[in-house]
């Protein structure tokens, strides 16, 4: 095996990218094959909400820098919470994601509010797509908008964004293409990008939104190719958007209402 050049053993490997059993074989049987291994393995880390699982993952990438650079990716749901602020499983995840330092896509949720984005602090990665579920903290938000300063190359944002108009979002994520989120989001990522996919889910409060009498957003509308609209909770009648929304390709209404579905079915007809 070790006489293959490495451009036949490099294909043989990526074959095995969805089966994690075979590659972690891989990696401890050849020397060879040890290095590609290890990098398909660690690219992409999603394990299921197992507290264990992650221990052993993070105490792997903080105690060696080399794999740590391999992860591109990471997801941890509900697994934090205010019982969890202690050690191992805080303090592994602060370390784990200082190491991560060629992380591209971070998707995490914590439970009950916790932890707050303070686990960001010293994080040295550039996301390009961040999806940061349930902090409820007034003090989060600043930490939160600190830390997004600093990811330039971020593309997508998903976050509920409770912070006021007292914190200025002008120049920072000026790439984002795509934003999901509620209203508050909106009103301060929007403004000046040029976003092409938006998923508004608006809280309950939102039912019945301003969103679209600020005379700003129309032309950040005129983007838009993709549109997620509504929730279980409900939202602004679809009329008032319908109009903004000029090369619109996709259309999701969640929680239709009967006269909603014949426009729907109206603007389906016309996009096609």
């Amino acid at each position: 095996m070790d006489s293959l050049p490495f451009d036949l053993l490099r294909p043989i490997v990526k074959h095995l990218n969805d089966d994690v059993q075979s590659l972690l074989a891989v990696s401890l049987a050849s020397r060879a094959l040890r290095v590609e291994g290890q990098r398909i393995l660690f690219r992409t880390v999603a394990l299921l909400k197992n507290v264990d699982a992650h221990i052993k993952f993070l105490a792997i990438v903080t105690s060696s820098n080399l794999l740590a650079s391999l992860v591109e990716e990471y997801r941890q749901f509900d697994l934090l919470d205010a019982k969890h602020q202690q050690e191992p499983l805080w303090g592994l995840t602060c370390r784990g994601l200082q190491a991560m330092v060629n992380l591209k896509v971070l998707c995490f949720c914590a439970m009950h509010g916790h932890p707050s984005s303070q686990i960001l602090r010293g994080c040295s990665f550039q996301l390009e797509v961040f999806r940061w579920v349930r902090w409820e903290s007034r003090d989060d938000a600043g930490r939160l908008l600190e830390f997004l300063s600093t990811q330039p190359s971020l593309r997508v944002l998903a976050v509920e964004w409770m912070a006021g108009p007292e914190l200025n979002t002008l120049g920072i994520c000026p790439g984002l293409q795509v934003l999901h989120g509620n209203q508050g989001l909106l009103n301060a990522f929007l403004p000046g990008r040029r976003i092409t996919s938006l998923m508004w889910s608006p809280a309950f409060q939102e039912s019945h939104s301003g969103l679209f009498k600020n005379p700003k957003y129309p032309q950040e509308f005129h983007c838009i190719r993709y549109f997620s609209y509504g929730g279980f909770l409900g939202r602004a009648p679809l009329s008032v958007v319908l109009s903004h929304l000029r090369v619109l390709e996709v259309l999701e209404l969640i929680a239709l209402l009967y006269i909603e579905v014949r426009l729907n079915y109206s603007l389906q007809l016309r996009l096609s």
